[in-house]
């Protein structure tokens, strides 16, 4: 299979770097930050709010970084008014610089200007407050190019029965019916006073057994373990997705080499694939993830909830192949880079491919030669974090080459 791919050299010049750890303090960045790009090549970094949530719910600024390195603007910071944050849960920059923040703790996307200014609240659906946040949470949001809108992936069936379960506990309305979970795509209107979803997409939803549901009871390890996991087997595809700069999307759903792009309505009009077929699922692959995972765990008895989480993976099902792609993402321009898993079943750091849209195939980056950057920008700019020993981020910006834009 190796022989099939046509090398490329990851040889990518460095632009900047911001982080680590004599950094300013506008550049102090923990957690795994999310970064992109608008077309002035300003970078957006937000620390990621996993963290800030365990530290007590604080979230920081949006800050803007120029081609140079220098700080540009902060947008934002903790609070509880109009263009302050509590719990950021990712955010979206149009071409033009306007910036959309998806607030939890105000249930709402926040809309600000180019310049930053905070314009308007656009609120959520069912209801308000934290938990009601929580529901309408979206694991992935893509600005869509046609202006007010967002394209939205939703969160998973288990992740959203228990924030549900957990809502309705404090009085929070219970998410409405109809919504995607993480098998589709919406468009989150932001026009109006209140966000308006149009489904878009449903990918392909793998079978599953037809087992007894039980209701969530909170107060078992075992029921929250089992809620959030969703009965998910081992190696089920995800969705993987991302925006062309017209509008389109191209997106994977199976365990196959098999992108589709649509049209900005969604409308498949183009199968992109490459001669690479899944591996089989055997009896040894299933007993070295499981082992493999149970390693994982920290040390210990764990109490209850480590102990319900290793039932769980003793119990955890499994797909009958393990899928090709594991990451798909688009550049600026409106190129695909494409990576697949590598030899070990739970590697999905594998080779990185590079096709047009139209299907024509570039070439490959070889396993480990490059990782797949957090966001592509203009003139071929990348964005990548990486930690030092310490395991304090930077974010480094390269810039690409013309052929793999």
């Amino acid at each position: 299979m190796a022989g099939q791919d046509r090398p490329l050299s990851a040889d990518f010049p460095e632009v900047y770097r911001v982080g680590g750890f004599d950094a300013p303090e506008w550049a102090e960045f923990a957690g795994a930050p999310m970064v992109t790009f608008d077309a002035a090549g300003h970078l957006y970094v937000q620390e990621s709010t996993a963290l800030s949530a365990v530290l007590g719910g604080s979230a920081g600024p949006v800050v803007v970084i120029d081609w140079d390195g220098s700080l540009v603007r902060t947008i934002g910071g903790p609070g509880e008014g109009p263009g302050e944050f509590d719990e950021p849960r990712g955010f979206a920059v149009w071409r033009d610089g306007r910036l959309a923040v998806a607030d939890v703790g105000h249930n709402a996307y926040q809309l600000f200007t180019p310049d930053g200014e905070f314009e308007r609240l656009v609120r959520m659906r069912g209801g308000s407050g934290a938990f009601s946040g929580l529901m309408n949470a979206r694991s992935r949001l893509r600005p869509d190019p046609a202006g007010q809108a967002l394209i939205a992936q939703g969160i998973s069936s288990g992740e959203s029965a228990f924030t549900s379960a957990v809502g309705r506990m404090f009085g929070a309305d219970a998410a409405e019916e109809g919504r995607v979970d993480d098998r589709g795509l919406e468009r989150l209107r932001l026009d109006g006073e209140d966000v308006v979803g149009e489904k878009l997409l449903e990918g392909w939803r793998p079978a599953t057994d037809d087992g007894q549901e039980s209701p969530l009871d909170l107060s078992d390890p075992s029921s929250i373990v089992g809620t959030i996991m969703g009965g998910e087997r081992w190696f089920e595809p995800e969705l993987l997705w991302d925006i062309l700069p017209d509008g389109g999307i191209v997106y994977s759903d199976s365990t196959a080499y098999r992108i589709r792009v649509t049209d900005p309505g969604g409308r498949v009009i183009r199968t992109l694939t490459r001669p690479f077929a899944p591996k089989p699922v055997t009896r040894g692959v299933r007993s070295a993830v499981r082992d493999r995972s149970l390693a994982q765990l920290s040390g210990g008895d764990g109490g209850d909830m480590q102990a319900a989480i290793r039932e769980q993976i003793r119990n955890r099902g499994f797909m009958d192949e393990i899928p090709v792609l594991s990451a798909l993402r688009t550049t600026w321009d409106g190129a695909l880079w494409i990576q697949r898993r590598g030899e070990e079943p739970w590697d999905e750091d594998g080779p990185i491919d590079v096709m047009r849209a139209d299907g024509a195939y570039v070439g490959s980056y070889a396993a480990g030669a490059t990782d797949m950057p957090e966001a592509f920008g203009p003139d071929g700019l990348v964005a990548f974090v990486e930690r030092d020993e310490l395991d304090i981020p930077s974010i480094v910006v390269r810039r690409i080459p013309v052929a793999v834009r």
